[in-house]
């Protein structure tokens, strides 16, 4: 019945109660985005053992590996949650993302053997200070968004110029990048769409505590970002197959993007436009470019200096018989 009775219905809001601390102050932005973060790395971890229980496996949703990487990427989701209605989505997608991809990166080094390079390390420390200068340039404050427009939300001019451009990027995707590459901006998309369900939800939880899954917005809130979240699972098994390093970096630029660009449609949030900010946003997509850039090259090494060996293999072979016939020659002879 404790419950009942606390301003707001959620974990965190638990938390501040029992604290006694202002619902709006710095130590409440500090404790989100400090369990965000948390749950950014656990996100990293849920993949890697994804990766680790799916591979190989056709029915991976059979390993009992594979669903421990489901649950504790449900945990990973439920400690971003309380940072949805109170951060702005361009500090929490980046920071998030640094996060994940950090503890992607070295998961993928130490636990997979992936090999390390300058362009990853680099590519690292500039997306962390892209994440810095963003975080430093941006109201901390997410944008209030009124539950009855949720529906209209979704076909409004701007959020339907975002679906556009998104159709048009996933088109050119399927067409002349890898099957790889595709499923990670796929899987993206539905993080982009999910991320909007999920911040509807929590809102919702904000204004009308417990009586919150009373309205239909919610409930067609919560059936949307279900069904993405199976897609999700689903799309990003199919890209695992590469390198845990190479997938996650795809896939966590196009988080950044796509959630980006349907947090500010969606939500009418405007877009800082000052030299700090732009230069911040382009340090820290660049330095996920990097840590991505060096594998797409590795893996075209690593095909060539394949083919050659076959080939060297092929002639090998072609002179071994060459020389059985020349000897099977002179004996005859």
């Amino acid at each position: 019945m404790l419950l009942l009775n606390l301003p707001q219905s959620s974990l965190l809001q638990f938390l501040v109660h029992i604290n006694g601390i202002a619902p709006g102050s710095n130590i409440n932005t500090q404790i989100v985005m400090a369990l965000a973060c948390v749950g950014g790395a656990l996100h990293g971890v849920a993949m890697a053992l994804r990766k680790w229980g799916g591979k190989g496996h056709v029915q991976y949703y059979l390993e009992w590996r594979w669903w421990v990487g489901v649950l504790s990427d449900a945990v990973a989701g439920c400690l971003l949650w309380p940072a949805m209605p109170i951060v702005s989505v361009e500090v929490l997608v980046p920071m998030v993302v640094v996060c994940q991809l950090t503890t992607s990166y070295l998961l993928g080094m130490i636990f997979f053997k992936e090999e390390s390079a300058l362009n990853h390390n680099l590519g690292l420390a500039f997306a962390v200070l892209g994440v810095i200068g963003i975080s430093m340039s941006t109201a901390h404050r997410a944008a209030a968004f009124p539950l009855d427009e949720f529906f209209a939300a979704w076909v409004s001019t701007r959020f339907m110029a975002a679906i556009m451009l998104t159709l048009g990027l996933l088109g050119g995707a399927y067409n002349f990048a890898s099957r790889s590459t595709f499923w990670a901006l796929l899987s993206a998309v539905l993080e982009g769409l999910q991320y909007i369900c999920s911040r509807t939800i929590v809102e919702s939880m904000f204004d009308f505590k417990l009586t919150f899954f009373k309205h239909p917005a919610v409930m067609a809130a919560a059936t949307i970002k279900i069904s993405c979240i199976l897609g999700i699972l689903h799309f990003q098994q199919q890209g695992l197959d590469e390198d845990l390093s190479r997938f996650a970096g795809i896939f966590l630029v196009s988080c950044t993007l796509f959630t980006c660009i349907f947090g500010t449609a969606f939500f009418g949030e405007e877009v800082p436009s000052s030299l700090v900010f732009t230069t911040s946003a382009f340090f820290t997509l660049g330095g996920i470019w990097l840590l991505n850039y060096r594998q797409e090259a590795q893996v075209s090494d690593g095909m060539l200096s394949d083919q050659a060996g076959k080939d060297v293999e092929a002639i090998g072979g072609n002179d071994d018989a060459s020389i059985y016939e020349g000897e099977s020659t002179e004996v005859g002879g």
